[in-house]
């Protein structure tokens, strides 16, 4: 199980992306609810968030292995390339599609998970 922040400006938007993490055996955290020093296993960040760009920058620069997954109606900008993305998910989006995305993403940090076992 991993810990999923999801920083998305739209309420609806972020309570279905909490819904589909859950359907995926993952626990999700808003971006307000994220405590001093916590870094998430995977950041589901939508870049029309302005609040969740600079907190995207600080996970990245403590924990630089943390996939962040961008979940958007635009295509990905110079920004978000140099933020280094794990992948982008265009909006509307399947489910299905969402859920492949998270798990690729999610993979290298169970195998390094693993490898540490």
């Amino acid at each position: 199980m991993a810990t999923i922040l999801i920083a998305d400006p739209d309420p609806a938007t972020g309570s279905l992306l909490e819904v589909l993490v859950l359907r995926l055996g993952h626990r999700p955290i808003g971006q307000w609810e994220l405590t001093e020093g916590e870094t998430p296993d995977l950041m589901l960040l939508e870049p029309a968030s302005r609040v969740g760009l600079r907190q995207a920058r600080r996970l990245r620069s403590r924990n630089p292995e943390m996939p962040i997954l961008c979940v958007s109606i635009d295509p990905p900008c110079e920004e978000l390339r140099e933020l280094g993305i794990a992948d982008h998910v265009m909006k509307p989006f399947r489910r299905s599609q969402l859920e492949r995305a998270l798990e690729a993403a999610l993979i290298p940090a169970t195998q390094g998970l693993e490898a540490r076992i």
